[in-house]
């Protein structure tokens, strides 16, 4: 009996065989090494190229971060209202711009004219304690400066005088005044000439409002794609794992999950709430640029007890503006901003955060404090989108891979501390 030709040695591909031939038979990616450094290197250059395209890169970040919040509401609507997910997305996008970015674009026109009228009148403010320094003696400048802006700006008058400064520091009173004057008017819109610095000073606004404008439109067209298409990404996701890993893999999403969804659904919530709240009662209280002051202080709130910054600023803005009678009291400018914020910071404690975030995410604020400053340091607002997602996750890894894997090396029981398996193991 003849014995059947074998094959061709150089079809029986071995590991044995691939690893006896000789390096410069390997092309570089095939080098274990250099794959990694190659991998490595890709990844840093996806978050360059993130950043360096940003234009479309934030609003699609911003359109899977809504659709990962709304998900809940989504799948709720679709089960309760019995239409198709489409629908039910469209319906949503028509809602929220209905409830939240119209009432937004209003409250930030009011904003924005409230801070054209803060710096308006501060500049107004600082003209006449320059004038007034100008001309010491002068007590009708000095009278004048009591009466129209204020205790508060007849305290720094004669602290000038006392200190003896004020030849040199008159150009720098001359220069404020002239600055804050010209950001009030720019950000009103108003200029006085017509020639090619107005002319440039409308198309820059334009371009502004359209570049706002198409940044909203692509947000808006990425979550309805990317939320009708949900589940078929968390299938899709599911079916890259290996199936050797796929429980430790779902194990391990599933509590990135409940930490990010508990964090982001949970804080973004409360901020928008703690939103409405300081800015409210800092218009009640007196504070000048409310609708400005407050927002701002509750994106500060994202961060737990971050919001305290907002104490001084709201002190400092409620002296300065030297309202009459009792808005204008020592106490009232010290007590109502105090007031103010620990009535909001105890409604983020004892309500907000128990009903809307539950328990605790272990996302502790040193951690969310560097990685938001960290991630908008290296790649600006595309960085502080995905630094916290990011910070959550490698914790998390942390904690349930690398740390059990360093403590049985550390205690001799393993002969390796990175919790890799190796490939001949």
């Amino acid at each position: 009996m003849v014995d059947e030709p074998t094959q061709p040695e150089q079809a029986q591909e071995t590991p044995e065989r691939r690893s006896s031939v000789g390096w410069r038979d390997l092309h570089l990616w095939q080098i274990q090494p250099v794959r990694d450094v190659l991998v490595g290197l890709a990844i840093v250059g996806l978050f360059l190229l993130g950043d360096a395209t940003s234009v479309v890169t934030v609003p699609l970040l911003l359109a899977i971060l809504l659709a990962y919040l709304f998900e809940p509401v989504i799948a709720w609507l679709e089960t309760k209202t019995k239409f198709s997910r489409p629908a039910v997305v469209g319906g949503l996008i028509g809602a929220v711009v209905l409830v939240v970015v119209v009432p937004a674009v209003i409250g930030i026109a009011v904003g924005v004219t409230q801070f054209a009228g803060l710096l308006g009148s501060t500049g107004q403010r600082v003209g006449m304690v320059y004038e007034s320094v100008r001309a010491p003696d002068d007590e009708q400048l000095a009278q004048k400066l009591a009466d129209e802006a204020g205790p508060a700006w007849s305290w720094i008058r004669d602290r000038l005088l006392e200190s003896g400064t004020q030849e040199e520091l008159q150009p720098i009173l001359k220069a404020a005044r002239e600055r804050l004057t010209e950001g009030a008017s720019e950000m009103l819109g108003s200029t006085a000439s017509f020639g090619a610095d107005a002319i440039g000073g409308v198309l820059s606004v334009i371009g502004g409002v359209f570049g706002f404008a198409f940044g909203v439109f692509l947000t808006g067209f990425f979550f309805f794609f990317v939320s009708t298409g949900w589940v078929g990404v968390k299938g899709f996701a599911r079916n890259l794992i290996p199936d050797k890993h796929e429980d430790k893999v779902i194990d391990l999403a599933g509590k990135c999950d409940e930490v990010i969804s508990g964090f982001v659904r949970g804080r973004l919530t409360i901020a928008f709430l703690q939103g409405a709240v300081f800015s409210v009662a800092y218009f009640l209280i007196g504070v000048p640029a409310a609708f400005i002051v407050g927002p701002a202080v509750a994106i500060l709130s994202i961060v737990p007890y971050l919001a305290l910054v907002g104490l001084p600023v709201s002190v400092g803005l409620l002296w300065l503006e030297g309202h009459t009678g009792v808005r204008g009291q020592w106490w009232w400018v010290l007590g109502a901003p105090a007031v103010v914020y620990f009535v909001g910071q105890a409604l983020d404690d004892y309500v907000w955060t128990p009903v809307i975030q539950g328990k605790s995410t272990n996302m502790d604020t040193p951690t969310i404090l560097f990685a938001t400053l960290a991630g908008g340091a290296l790649f600006g607002v595309f960085g502080m989108l995905i630094a916290i997602p990011i910070a959550a996750c490698v914790k998390i890894l942390i904690v349930e891979i690398v740390w059990p894997a360093f403590k049985d090396w550390a205690e001799g029981r393993s002969e390796d501390p990175l919790p890799i398996e190796r490939s001949g193991s």
